[in-house]
C-alpha cells in the first residue's frame, strides 16, 4: 500500500510538470501583439473645403498575451496598460475644438466597434492624465472593452470611447489609452479613430490628367513595444474640384423702361446659375434622417453613431451619438453629445457684386431642385431650400428679395436638404431684376453687375476652432456679368448732308423730353458720326439739356464732306432737321426730318425689355 501512495504522488508531481510545461509553450508559442492600419473609406474631398470629414483610420490587432484577471486594481482585476496614440495629417487639422481650456477635440478613438447603447467616453481629463482604466479578462472571447452581454450597459459598462486632444495644428493625440491584446482566443482587437476632419483647401487640386491629390495620416504609438503597428501612413481622403458653377448670358436693361417681376416670367429675365457637383457625394444633408420638411432639425434616432457604418453616410456630420448616455453629456470634454455634429447641410452661395443703385434682385425660387420645378417632389434627388442666413442654423426664406448693400452687392444662400450619393446632380437657378425708370433722376443707375457662386459659408478661418462653423469653404467663386444698365439712346439718321460745290447743310438735333405729359426728362449728348466722302471723325457733342436744340452745319463740322450722318444720342427723345441750301441761300434750299433708327437690340440672349425700340419710331 505504501508503495502504491509514493506512485500516486509520483504521478500527480509529473502531472503538474507536465501541465506547467505546457501552459509555458503555449505562454511561448502565443503571436506577438501586432496592429495594421487601415484606411476605412477613402472618400473624395472638396477642394474648397477647410473642414472636410476624412476616412476612419482603423487599427486590426491581433495576438499578444491577454491581461489575466487578478487580485489587485481596479474593481479586483488587473489593469491593461496604456499608450499614447497620435496622428498626423499633412495639411492642419479642423476638427471642432469642444473645450478651449484643454484642447478637447469632438474626434474618437473607438475601440471594437462598440454599439449605441454600449459606448461609454473617456472625456479629455481638466489636467493630469485620464484615469478611465480597463480592467483584464483573460485569454476570453470577450471584449474587455465591451460589457457582458447578460449585464445591462448601465451596469459597469466599459470605457471604449476616448476622446481626442488637439496637439498642434495637424495633429491629433489619444492619450492613456488601455491596451489589452486579444490574445489567441479574443479573435482581433479594433481600433477606429474617426471624426477628424482636415484642411483639404490648402492641398490644392492636382493638375488636368494628373491622380487627385491625397490627404494623408499618419499614425504613431508610444511606447512602440506595448503596441507595434504596421503600415502607419494612410491616404484617408483624395482631393477633388467639388463644385461646377456655369452662368447664364449677360442681360442688357435700358433706364428709361421699368422692368417689373409680375410683367415678366423667370425664363424672360436677367439669368440663371448652374451649380453641378464635381462629384457623387460633394453635396450632403447635415445627417441622413433630414428630410425637406425637417432640414437641419435633430429628429428622431441619426442612426450615426454606428462606428462601422458611420463613415458611409454622405452627410456633413460624422460619428455622432445623439443620445447622450454613458458620460456623452458636458464636462471636461466639453459637449460630446455634439461630437461629429455639422452645423447645416451643404450650403451653395450666388453672389451678386455691383448691382447698380435703384435695381432690385430677386433670386426664384424658394425650393429648386433637379427636375427644374419648385417643390419638395419626391421624385427629385436633388432638393435646395433657400435659407435666410449664411452660417447660421437652417431657417427657411419666406423670400427670394436679396438684400443689397451700398456697393450693391449681395447673395442668395441655399441649403442641401435631399441629395443622392450615386449620381452627379446639378440644379439651375433663375432669378430676376426689377426696376422702376427715372432716367431724370439717373435711376436705375448706370453699370454692369456680376455674379458667380461657390460653396458656403466662406471662411479664412483655416485651423481647428471652437466657434466657427463646420462645414466651411474658402471662396472659389468667379465672377461673370450679370445685368447692364444702359443710358436710353435716340438714333438719328440724316440721308444726306453735304459741304460741297457750294452747298452746305444744316443740323439740328432738339431734346423733347421736356414736355406737358410729364415725361421724365433726361440730359445726354449725341455722337455725329459721318460716312461718306471726306468723312472725318466722329464730333461729341455737349450734353443737351431738356428742351434745348442743338445746331451746327457740315461745314463747322465735316469740311468738304458729302454723304450721310449718324448721330447717337444718349437721351429717349431726340429729334433731328436737316436744311440744304446753297451757300448764301441765294436760290435752291431744302429741308428734312431726321429719321429714327430703332434702338438695336442688347441681349445676347435675343430677349430686351427695349427690343421694341427705344426711339420714337417716324414714318417712312
Amino acid at each position: 500500500m505504501a508503495d502504491f501512495r509514493r506512485c500516486i504522488i509520483v504521478l500527480a508531481a509529473l502531472a503538474l510538470l507536465v501541465g506547467m510545461a505546457t501552459t509555458a509553450s503555449a505562454q511561448t508559442n502565443t503571436p506577438a501583439f501586432q496592429c495594421t492600419v487601415n484606411a476605412s473609406v477613402t472618400p473624395a474631398l472638396r477642394a474648397e473645403g477647410i473642414t472636410e470629414k476624412t476616412g476612419d483610420l482603423v487599427l486590426n490587432c491581433t495576438g499578444g498575451t491577454p491581461v489575466n484577471p487578478g487580485v489587485v486594481g481596479v474593481g479586483g482585476y488587473n489593469v491593461a496598460q496604456k499608450v499614447n496614440i497620435q496622428i498626423f495629417l499633412n495639411t492642419s487639422v479642423t476638427s471642432r475644438i469642444l473645450n478651449t481650456t484643454n484642447n478637447a477635440s469632438e474626434a474618437l478613438l473607438l475601440i471594437d466597434e462598440p454599439q449605441e447603447l454600449q459606448q461609454k467616453v473617456c472625456p479629455v481629463p481638466a489636467s493630469g492624465p485620464n484615469t478611465c482604466d480597463v480592467a483584464g479578462n483573460g485569454a476570453s472571447a470577450q471584449s474587455p472593452y465591451l460589457p457582458p452581454p447578460t449585464v445591462p450597459a448601465s451596469a459597469g459598462t466599459p470605457y471604449n470611447v476616448f476622446q481626442g486632444q488637439q496637439a498642434g495644428s495637424n495633429s491629433i493625440a489619444f492619450l492613456g489609452v488601455p491596451i489589452a491584446p486579444p490574445g489567441t482566443m479574443g479573435g482581433t482587437r479594433v481600433f477606429r479613430i474617426t471624426n477628424v476632419r482636415g484642411n483639404a483647401n490648402a492641398l490644392g487640386v492636382s493638375g488636368a490628367n494628373a491622380p487627385p491629390t491625397p490627404m494623408i495620416e499618419v499614425i504613431s504609438v508610444s511606447p512602440s513595444t506595448l503596441m507595434p503597428i504596421n503600415n502607419p501612413q494612410q491616404t484617408i481622403g483624395l482631393v477633388q474640384k467639388g463644385l461646377l458653377v456655369s452662368t447664364g448670358g449677360a442681360v442688357s436693361f435700358q433706364q428709361c423702361f421699368s422692368t417689373n417681376i409680375p410683367d415678366i416670367t423667370i425664363t424672360n429675365n436677367a439669368s440663371s446659375i448652374i451649380f453641378t457637383e464635381g462629384f457623387a457625394t460633394a453635396f450632403k444633408t447635415r445627417t441622413i434622417n433630414t428630410t425637406p420638411t425637417t432640414a437641419g432639425a435633430d429628429v428622431g434616432p441619426l442612426n450615426q453613431d454606428d462606428p462601422q457604418n458611420s463613415a458611409n453616410f454622405n452627410t456633413e456630420s460624422g460619428f455622432y451619438n445623439e443620445t447622450g448616455l454613458n458620460g456623452w453629456g458636458a464636462g471636461t470634454g466639453g459637449n460630446l453629445a455634439a461630437a461629429g455634429l455639422a452645423d447645416f447641410g451643404t450650403r451653395i452661395r450666388l453672389t451678386l457684386k455691383g448691382v447698380p443703385n435703384g435695381v432690385s434682385v430677386v433670386a426664384l425660387p424658394l425650393i429648386i431642385n433637379n427636375l427644374g420645378t419648385n417643390t419638395d417632389d419626391p421624385a427629385a434627388t436633388l432638393i435646395l431650400h433657400l435659407v435666410t442666413s449664411e452660417t447660421g442654423g437652417y431657417a427657411a426664406a419666406s423670400t427670394g428679395t436679396v438684400t443689397l448693400d451700398s456697393s450693391g452687392n449681395g447673395a442668395a444662400v441655399y441649403e442641401v436638404v435631399k441629395q443622392s450619393a450615386n449620381a452627379i446632380e446639378s440644379v439651375s437657378i433663375p432669378f430676376t431684376v426689377s426696376f422702376t425708370a427715372n432716367p431724370g433722376a439717373n435711376s436705375p443707375a448706370l453699370g454692369t453687375s456680376t455674379f458667380g457662386g461657390s460653396f458656403a459659408p466662406i471662411s479664412t478661418v483655416t485651423v481647428a476652432t471652437a466657434s466657427d462653423p463646420i462645414p466651411r469653404f474658402a471662396d472659389t467663386s468667379v465672377a461673370a456679368n450679370h445685368i447692364t444698365i444702359n443710358k436710353c439712346a435716340t438714333h438719328l439718321l440724316f440721308p444726306f448732308a453735304t459741304n460741297q460745290v457750294g452747298f452746305d447743310t444744316g443740323l439740328a438735333i432738339s431734346n423733347t423730353s421736356q414736355d406737358p405729359y410729364g415725361t421724365s426728362t433726361q440730359t445726354g449728348t449725341c455722337t455725329i458720326n459721318f460716312f461718306g466722302a471726306n468723312a472725318p471723325a466722329a464730333v461729341t457733342t455737349a450734353a443737351i439739356a431738356a428742351g434745348t436744340t442743338y445746331a451746327s452745319t457740315v461745314m463747322a463740322l465735316a469740311p468738304n464732306f458729302q454723304g450721310y450722318v449718324i448721330a447717337d444720342c444718349e437721351f429717349q427723345y431726340a429729334h433731328g432737321f436737316a436744311f440744304v441750301t446753297r451757300v448764301g441761300a441765294t436760290d435752291v434750299a431744302m429741308g428734312y426730318l431726321a429719321l429714327v433708327i430703332p434702338d438695336p437690340p442688347r441681349s445676347p440672349s435675343g430677349f430686351d425689355k427695349a427690343a421694341a425700340g427705344a426711339g420714337e419710331m417716324l414714318g417712312q
